[in-house]
């Protein structure tokens, strides 16, 4: 008895992981024939860049604009204490930026509010049987809910990291160009010419590259994995609330292993 129970507790798990990659992988198939057929309903692309893109561009770019302001005042403090220039502290900020911290901050923002909302949406339409409506009346739900968001996803993440990050390494100028009463930065006023000078200096089609592939992926992740999981929705309301934690979790943590397999 106590080892079927360990063999249980053992294997339930691989078989929970190898059933969901399986579904997944069923998913991502079935996408990405309606789209190299071109059976996209445009209308809804449309509707959805409009909603899961624009709507999130305000709080990517404060998140990110942040983010910026804190690394160059990092580095800043860093140059002064270790004696180093200061002037190439706009280089550091934009390759940093640019190599992992805006598409990772931006699509981690972004699968907190876009993926919750995908989740949420399909789940409710899961749970009040409106997709056995759509195979009902012939609509495909891959097709009618998926496409659009997969292509929204990833044409308005990588859009929008681009947009948050050009301001993000501006926003990263403000506390070192004295504009700001910051005591431990006195020694590092930055000039606006210095800074940017650096970081056209450093900024090149390989970093913007490099930015355009991780964000393109994150956002493919995101649109994925909240539709996958709103499909499988059970429960009721409760189901939702589970759904929507279980997607935004999810797609964090492979937001983090895609990282790291892109960065190697």
């Amino acid at each position: 008895m106590i080892a079927g129970w360990i063999a249980e507790a053992i294997l339930q798990p691989i078989i929970n992981l190898f059933d969901y990659v399986g579904r997944l992988v069923i998913l991502v198939a079935q996408t990405l024939w309606y789209i190299v057929t071109l059976r996209i309903p445009l209308g809804l692309t449309v509707q959805q860049m409009a909603h899961l893109g624009t709507d999130s561009l305000f709080i990517v770019t404060l998140c990110i604009s942040f983010t910026g302001m804190i690394l160059a005042t990092i580095l800043a403090q860093q140059a002064v204490e270790l004696g180093f220039g200061s002037q190439y502290v706009g280089g550091a900020v934009v390759y940093a930026m640019a190599k992992d911290l805006v598409p990772v901050l931006g699509s981690l923002v972004m699968a907190g509010r876009v993926g919750a909302g995908i989740a949420s949406e399909i789940g409710t339409m899961a749970v009040t049987e409106q997709i056995d409506a759509l195979r009902a009346l012939a609509v495909p739900p891959v097709r009618h809910l998926v496409v659009p968001r997969l292509i929204a996803c990833a044409v308005m993440v990588p859009a929008i990291c681009y947009i948050s990050g050009f301001i993000g390494v501006w926003a990263g100028w403000l506390p070192v160009s004295g504009s700001f009463p910051v005591p431990s930065l006195e020694a590092a006023h930055i000039s606006y010419r210095i800074y940017f000078d650096s970081v056209f200096t450093i900024l090149d089609y390989k970093l913007l590259r490099i930015a355009y592939k991780k964000s393109l992926y994150f956002g493919m992740i995101i649109a994925i994995v909240a539709c996958l999981e709103g499909f499988a929705t059970r429960g009721g309301a409760r189901g939702v609330g589970v759904t929507v934690t279980r997607a935004v979790v999810i797609s964090m943590v492979c937001i983090f292993i895609a990282d790291l397999l892109l960065t190697l």
